[in-house]
């Protein structure tokens, strides 16, 4: 009995001695393992980090990267895809004990125009490669170079130059002065094109102008400036338009004196008036509205609440009529010929249907389509035209037909052509209250074909304070443009699209 017992007891001895010797392998086997980890940690091959590029000139670039401790060399390739099918490859040996890699390749290839350059490098050691991301950077554009004054308007100028390395647009600066810094602008174009065409300068004036090249967020030289002097303005004249609400709304003839006056003094050449009393007041209104100290005349074929009113001191009525355009609605046309440059044009007086809708914008639409294919129908030798009157829309509206269809048709709004702005702010049509609507939504707008330059537009209204003046004349504010129609030239073409880095202060 007592001896089985220590037999029992040896083998429990036995046991655990072995299970002490397996464990204590386990351990030494663990250790092993991380030591042989480390060991290999520091022998791994790291893809490097921390990439970043500095342009220097249209063909060469600083690149840096944080490397790996033991790589043998980096291969950096840059190039105009991101593949890098077509990449310049340069070879850089590693430096022992650093990280911080650079290398400065100045073969680079320069696009016309300008491309992004993506680049990669790989870290090598023993014939293994870890790449790092694949970035980007943009190249430095080149000179401007050859830039010529090529015609020159009273109001505005057409440049050229030659092609930039790496360009994709050009900065454009016009002051008048050769430090720019009186009434500097600086614009840049949308697109490759090297072709400038500006209007909106004052006439026989100096500019001086210089050109460069864009690349992104990497920016060329400005060109030397080039001097030049806009012609000598021969005909410009005040255009306006009026929605006076003669019939719906009370007191007119006392109304009627009041803006009457109003346009006098504030020296209109022309302009259309809207609501203006038909067969019932129309008499009215011609009464009131002729004369005055601006020597005032209808036009001969207003109708229907659409009157156009000029200076016979400065043009000559040629013809002029009325047409339905839908919905109970007519515009009025007249054409003429300035006396100073036996210029001739066409100036519409517009009134569309009102209202927010859907509904009231489709029946816009149709209306402007009827219009203006019957004015293109009347006016069917490209003569100069000015649309003004109550669209009733804007681009304050979620749709906004006629100015869509006025723009597609080649016309422009004068409220956009100059930087002469007064009250663009003020709202153009109220409810006969004192409070001025400070919300810039215009339904009233004066549109003129190319061939005017605009040279400032105007909001006039009667102030009283902060407030309009009482009596308040009418539910709309009258709009003017001072537009300018020179003796037949060669035409500058159409501006170049740009968008706008500085303000341009003619």
């Amino acid at each position: 009995m007592a001896g089985r017992r220590r037999r029992r007891d040896l083998r429990r001895l036995l046991i655990v001695a072995l299970c002490v010797l397996v464990v204590g392998a386990l351990g030494i086997g663990l250790s092993m393992t991380q030591a042989e980890e480390q060991k290999a940690a520091k022998q791994k091959l790291e893809a490097p980090t921390g990439l970043s590029a500095r342009p220097l000139t249209p063909t060469s670039v600083v690149l840096d990267w944080r490397g790996s401790d033991n790589a043998e060399e980096y291969v950096v390739k840059v190039g105009p895809d991101r593949a890098l099918t077509r990449a310049v490859v340069a070879r850089v040996k590693a430096r022992p004990g650093t990280r911080t890699t650079t290398v400065t390749l100045s073969d680079v290839r320069a696009t016309t125009p300008g491309v992004d350059q993506y680049y990669r490098v790989d870290a090598i050691k023993d014939g293994k490669i870890r790449s790092s991301r694949t970035a980007r950077f943009r190249l430095k554009p080149g000179d401007v170079r050859r830039l010529k004054v090529r015609t020159v308007t009273p109001g505005g100028v057409k440049v050229t130059w030659r092609k930039a390395a790496n360009a994709r647009q050009f900065d454009v600066a016009i002051a008048r002065d050769k430090r720019f810094s009186k009434k500097a602008t600086t614009v840049r174009t949308l697109g490759t094109v090297r072709t400038f065409i500006t209007s909106g300068l004052r006439p026989d004036t100096d500019y001086w102008i210089k050109v460069r090249a864009v690349n992104g967020d990497q920016l060329g030289g400005f060109t030397k400036p080039v001097r030049f002097t806009t012609g000598v303005r021969e005909s410009s004249f005040r255009v306006g338009t009026w929605n006076v609400c003669s019939e719906k709304c009370a007191d007119y003839d006392s109304r009627a004196r009041i803006m009457a006056s109003f346009i006098n003094a504030n020296r209109i050449d022309m302009f259309g008036l809207q609501e203006a009393g038909g067969e019932r007041v129309g008499a009215t209104t011609n009464a009131i509205f002729s004369g005055g100290s601006q020597g005032f005349v209808r036009a001969e074929g207003g109708a229907r609440a659409r009157y156009i009113f000029y200076r016979p001191a400065l043009f000559r009525q040629i013809s002029g009529g009325s047409f339905p355009i839908g919905d109970g609605r007519d515009t009025t046309w007249a054409k003429f010929e300035t006396k100073d440059t036996k210029r001739t044009f066409y100036f519409v007086d517009v009134h569309l249907e009102n209202g927010k809708s859907g509904d009231a914008n489709a029946k816009r639409s149709r209306e402007m389509d009827v219009m203006l294919a019957e004015m293109a129908r009347i006016n069917d030798t490209g003569t100069p035209m000015v649309y003004a009157g109550d669209f009733n829309s804007g681009t304050h509206r979620s749709a906004d037909a006629p100015g869509v269809k006025m723009r597609a048709a080649g016309f422009a709004n004068s409220f956009l052509q100059t930087k002469d702005v007064t009250n663009g702010r003020i709202s153009t049509s109220h409810s006969f209250a004192p409070t001025v609507l400070m919300a810039g939504a215009h339904v009233d707008h004066i549109w003129v074909s190319r061939d005017f330059d605009v040279e400032s537009w105007a909001q006039l209204v009667r102030l009283d304070g902060n407030s309009y003046a009482k009596p308040v004349t009418s539910d709309h504010n009258l709009l003017s443009a001072v537009v300018a129609l020179d003796a037949a030239k060669a035409s500058l073409g159409d501006p170049t699209p740009t968008t706008t880095v500085g303000e341009l202060t003619p």
